[in-house]
């Protein structure tokens, strides 16, 4: 009886009306993060869509894809910010809008850590998305290979940042196998690879297109069977 008393008890119920409050909360907070991460997310990959425009006209050698899966299959894929078919390359770019609007700057140690300073003082490590570049790469090769029946194509990783008040302080002296670019520079950098020289031909960029588009309403059509369910 004491027990029950307890538990009904006006104080245990204040405490767990609190709890409860208290746990909601940190549940909307860590929303409103999550939200405001996607919505920088976002306003960084709109930029990069704006300077890729001049590879997205009619008479282009380059085909452009935005927010697109690829794999070895359907069902192990990544997402991919932006992906670009072009006569002397396969560029797989990962965009990232460190700093927001206003900026900072990145430090990247010798060991690949990066730490982004921010221009209110406040200073946090932030993962290194060569490891995330990394990831996609595998998988573009997985899917060059198995679904396009193609291997040995040459392919290549970019990080961009997006935001124009970033600064990158790099205190590795070799030379990167992922370039770090700001978003002006993505353009210049894609057509200049490879001096430019012609390595994929029309039918062969045609076809690891069409598998693209093959993969991706795919991959649409299970999005949307799902949420029928």
């Amino acid at each position: 009886m004491e027990e029950y008393a307890l538990l009904l008890s006006p104080i245990v119920v204040v405490l767990l009306i609190a709890v409860y409050f208290i746990w909601q909360l940190k549940v909307r907070e860590k929303g409103k993060i999550k939200r405001q991460i996607i919505k920088s997310g976002d306003k960084g990959e709109s930029k990069v869509k704006n300077v890729l425009r001049g590879l997205e006209k009619k008479n282009s050698r380059y085909k452009v894809y935005h927010n697109i899966r690829l794999g070895p299959d359907i069902t192990t894929t990544n997402e991919y910010d932006t992906v670009v078919i072009g006569p002397n390359g396969i560029f797989h770019i990962e965009t990232k809008n460190y700093g927001g609007e206003r900026g900072g700057i990145i430090d990247i140690d010798s060991k690949g850590n990066w730490i982004l300073h921010k221009k209110n003082g406040y200073s946090k490590i932030i993962t290194n998305p060569a490891g995330q570049v990394g990831s996609h790469e595998y998988r573009l090769k997985g899917f060059l290979m198995k679904v396009v029946g193609v291997k040995n194509l040459p392919t290549q990783g970019i990080i961009v940042l997006s935001c124009d008040n970033i600064t990158v302080r790099d205190n590795e002296k070799a030379a990167r196998e992922i370039p770090i670019l700001n978003r002006h520079e993505l353009a210049d950098y894609i057509k200049s690879y490879k001096k430019g020289k012609i390595i994929l031909y029309p039918r062969t960029m045609k076809k690891i297109c069409k598998k693209i588009e093959a993969m991706n309403n795919m991959a649409e059509a299970n999005k949307m069977q799902a949420l029928e369910k």
